[in-house]
């Protein structure tokens, strides 16, 4: 009983940290209009080259820092050029130098941990970088803080015509395009079918051709593999990164973190959201999950995943690519069988499907030559094909026209697209392209951190209930 209590006031204090960053938040303005003309180019973001403007002379030589997630490695065809997080950004950096000779491009790849903290630090030390490229949620704390580039003013009409018009909106706050839409992902269940399949119980997943299941199936199948060392099932519970499983279990039994319209407070006091505590207490004392739920980081459970021993973890498409490339890296030899479907569902349920941009983010330039290279370096980062290889090597979605479906023959795609359509057609409540959004974590840790971030507008995506308002930093209920 003590653990099972501990479990769910664990479960409990992260999705209230995680829902603190809603309240006062502003609301953005349906229609904004990307072509506004508000100056935005005279803050003191971190630029060392130049003082002001006017000052500014073309050719000049300057330096851009660029900050990324862990995304990519060994990209396809660049595989021995590419074994570490950060050297294809380099490569794709040397490329852009060679156009313009008279600009530096320095390039740091931070860890999931240091995306949360090095950044704001940074911020408030007066170093940000100049431009990064991170989950949707993040950035857009930067721009509630008013430390951000308004980039309708940098981006030309004709190349923001080529982005499909539902992220230029998820990423327009206060009436204005904080950072430039990247990629995407969507997130399911990864299952490795090979432990079901070591014990004869594969019967008991679903399938590519119909990916849903009940809560007690769900169960069922977890129960059937306990055994020896394996790990049923693992969970993010102690930061915000990789938090979309919790949140995806709350939404499985029918719970809504916000009342009638109001979005100015939240609580977890309905049945259902107490349905789905003690649902993850009862795994975490049937040891279902992993050992240390409660503490364990995002990168451990990586980790844990690439022993072979886990049987179901919330993500997306791009783990298919990190157990590749932890392959590629001898980090693993494990047998894995993996399938992605969907998260399984109470009775009656009726839930949509947890989708996230990432973008690249340009911080406050004094110098207008360097405003504009660093732009024009963000745009080239989102050329066409660099869009077909972001999809390609870490299972993400192309946010530009131009760049089609180069997943179109994945099968886990397509089990993405058969989540989508059965949301279409009412099963699941939303048509995806209905993004309603509700804030990301705080990184777990003192109620005084969360209301640092009360007001920050950060925001997770999520395709829920079939409601067609988009809200920025507030979850349609």
């Amino acid at each position: 009983m003590f653990n099972s209590r501990k479990f769910a006031i664990a479960c409990l204090t992260l999705l209230l940290l995680v829902l603190a960053a809603c309240g006062g938040g502003n609301k953005k303005e349906p229609g904004s209009n990307l072509s506004s003309n508000n100056s935005g180019s005279s803050g003191n973001g971190a630029s060392s080259d130049g003082d002001t403007a006017s000052g500014s002379s073309e050719e000049k030589e300057i330096t851009i820092t660029y900050w990324v997630d862990p995304r990519f490695q060994f990209v396809k065809g660049l595989e021995d050029q590419t074994k570490d997080f950060g050297d294809w950004e380099k490569l794709q950096a040397e490329e852009f130098m060679k156009l313009h000779p008279n600009v530096k491009i320095e390039v740091q790849a931070l860890t999931w941990d240091d995306l949360g903290k090095k950044v704001p630090a940074s911020i408030a030390a007066g170093t940000q970088p100049d431009i990064l490229r991170d989950y949707l949620g993040r950035t857009a704390m930067y721009a509630q803080q008013g430390v951000l580039e308004n980039l309708e003013e940098l981006v030309p009409k004709e190349e923001l015509d080529d982005y499909i018009p539902g992220y230029l909106e998820q990423y327009t706050i206060n009436g204005h395009l904080h950072a430039l839409p990247s990629y995407a992902w969507a997130a399911g269940l990864v299952v490795n079918k090979q432990l079901w399949k070591e014990v004869g119980q594969e019967h008991l997943l679903p399938t590519p051709d119909d990916p849903y299941w009940t809560i007690e199936e769900f169960e069922q199948a977890l129960n059937a593999i306990k055994q020896g060392d394996n790990v049923p099932f693992v969970i993010n519970v102690a930061t915000s990164q990789g938090d979309t499983a919790l949140l995806s279990l709350f939404f499985s039994f029918g719970a809504q973190f916000f009342k009638d319209g109001d979005y100015s407070k939240t609580a977890l006091n309905s049945p259902e959201a107490a349905q789905a505590l003690e649902f993850l207490a009862k795994l975490n004392d049937a040891k279902m999950l992993q050992p240390g739920a409660v503490s364990m980081q995002p990168g451990d459970i990586d980790n844990l995943f690439f022993t072979g021993k886990v049987g179901a973890y919330g993500n997306t498409l791009g783990l298919f690519s990190l157990v590749e490339n932890a392959k590629k890296d001898g980090k693993t030899n494990a047998e894995f069988d993996l399938m992605l479907v969907h998260m399984p569902s109470a009775n009656g349920v009726e839930q949509g499907v947890i989708v996230g941009p990432t973008g690249l983010a340009i911080f406050k330039q004094k110098d207008e030559y360097k405003r504009k290279m660093v732009a024009e370096f963000a745009m080239f980062l989102n050329n066409t094909e660099y869009q077909k290889q972001y999809a390609i090597n870490a299972g993400q979605f192309p946010v530009k026209k131009s760049a089609g479906v180069p997943l179109e023959d994945d099968p886990n795609y397509k089990t993405l697209q058969k989540n989508h359509q059965r949301t279409r057609r009412g099963r699941h409540g939303a048509d995806p392209s209905e993004i309603c959004r509700i804030p990301a974590a705080p990184a777990a840790g003192s109620a005084g951190r969360a209301a640092e971030v009360q007001n920050a507008g950060s925001s997770v995506e999520i395709l829920r209930r079939g409601r067609q308002e988009n809200f920025d930093g507030e979850l349609i209920p």
